[in-house]
């Protein structure tokens, strides 16, 4: 069984990226879709924390942050169990509750279960799933057992420490602490709030705000000027303001409210009291927690959250919510990140020297020679001139027939840009040609920025 992925860009100021996947046992193939769209957080600076709430949001401080690219949306149960299949057959595993999350309510039909937010994850899923979505398309892991970064982390309940989380890889991960309150402060300083510093139920999903889905998540990105807010003697004034579209300054959904969202960081309560210098931090070490239980940081809110002080505000952006990496919460689900670094082209391949000089070996791809001039001699596929990054955006020129297009998730097939066509690459080129068995493009083209080459 075959599954194709397919990326297009769909905004200047935003990395967005669709994907579309295919099963192809037979042709015509099933096309079903399954939407990532990713917003890139540039690089810069901000005050993270609150004064005079919470003790360990004190003091507000200056972070700078490097670029970096992050989800729009919360993970939707779709996207979860698409990866999470795939994993499980090649040697991941989770834990139970997993399998069992929390959708729509019995009552409402206007949305299905896929489009709602993951839940029932652990930390520890949640971080296994991010490797595992990385290996699907061809990116680099994030998360090792070791600090050598060699043994990929894909089963248990293991101590991930900094030191054993590869940074500079593009692959998927969770947020640091500094990140998330970067992208969800947006451009707003000090705010209590992406949008500022009140809230009512036409804004976001928590405890009796007056939607639809009291005591229960809202499918991902509900609240974008048609969501529905209800007069209720059950609710906080949900109907105190017109609906308008809730999305933050970058385009972020689900900031406050609806799941709160998993972090990379240790908790520690003195931690922004300890922090030295205003560089970017990856949190507290696990052993120089200073709590006696080990908490992982989870933030934003959930449905279960008020907006009252008596609780804290924990709806705000500032407050540090913790929960132990082992357990699973239906109200704490996750987005991810991707470092915003280039990744060399088929970055994971093995080198075979001094076994045999130059030659190297890709899991996908199979065996190549690599020359000095940058042309690639391919067992199969000849003389090939490749470029791009890792093995998830990969042009190769092919003498006979120019341009093309794949990558780990698309190998063995192809695209030619100029034709708008898919091709199948074979083995037995003498008897067939280099390619066959053309693509209808109407089920995979859907357009793409093909000037990235």
């Amino acid at each position: 069984m075959t599954r194709l992925i397919y990326y297009q860009n769909v905004a200047k100021q935003a990395v967005s990226y669709f994907y579309f996947l295919t099963t192809a046992i037979s042709y015509p193939a099933t096309l079903f879709a399954v939407q990532e769209e990713l917003v890139l957080i540039e690089a810069g600076s901000f005050y993270m924390g609150q004064e005079g709430i919470q003790e360990d949001e004190e003091p507000l401080h200056y972070v700078k942050v490097k670029s970096f690219e992050i989800d729009r949306f919360e993970t939707k149960i779709q996207d979860w169990f698409f990866i999470a299949d795939w994993a499980v057959q090649n040697g991941y595993d989770f834990s139970d509750s997993s399998t069992a999350p929390w959708g729509r309510p019995y009552w409402y039909f206007l949305e299905g279960k896929d489009n709602f937010p993951m839940n029932r994850v652990s930390w520890y899923d949640v971080i296994k799933w991010c490797n595992a979505k990385s290996e699907y398309v061809g990116r680099r892991p994030v998360y090792f057992l070791d600090s050598d970064k060699t043994q990929v982390y894909r089963q248990g309940e293991s101590v991930i420490r900094n030191n054993m989380v590869d940074w500079n890889s593009n692959g998927y991960r969770l947020p640091t602490e500094e990140e998330w309150e970067r992208a969800a402060r947006g451009k707003k300083y000090n705010k209590n709030y992406p949008w500022g510093s009140y809230i009512d139920g036409s804004q976001a999903n928590y405890k009796l705000s007056g939607d639809p889905f009291d005591d229960g998540s809202s499918p991902v990105g509900y609240f974008n000027a048609n969501q529905v807010i209800e007069e209720s003697q059950f609710s906080l004034d949900g109907e105190k303001e017109v609906p308008i579209n809730m999305e933050n300054d970058y385009g972020l959904y689900d900031i406050t409210g609806n799941l709160s969202e998993w972090c990379w960081d240790w908790y520690d309560k003195t931690w922004y009291t300890n922090k030295n210098g205003s560089s970017a931090s990856y949190g507290p070490n696990y052993s120089a927690s200073n709590s006696g239980d080990k908490y992982k940081v989870h933030r934003g809110g959930g449905y279960k959250d008020g907006p009252g002080m008596d609780e804290g505000k924990p709806l705000r952006v500032a407050f540090r919510h913790v929960e132990y990496p082992d357990r699973s919460r239906r109200s704490i689900g996750f987005r991810t990140v991707r470092s915003f670094v280039k990744d060399e082209l088929w970055s994971l391949s093995e080198n075979l020297d001094p076994v045999a000089k130059n030659w190297y070996h890709l899991d996908w791809l199979g065996y190549y020679y690599k020359s000095e001039t940058g042309w690639v001699f391919h067992l199969e596929l000849g003389w090939i001139y490749p470029t791009g990054e890792g093995s998830f955006d990969n042009w190769i020129y092919f003498p006979k027939t120019g341009w093309m297009w794949t990558a780990k998730f698309a190998y063995p097939y192809f695209y030619h840009d100029e034709m708008n066509q898919w091709f199948l690459s074979i083995q037995n080129q003498k008897e067939h040609g280099w390619f066959e068995a053309e693509i209808n493009q109407s089920l995979y083209f859907w357009g793409r920025d093909y000037n990235k080459r």
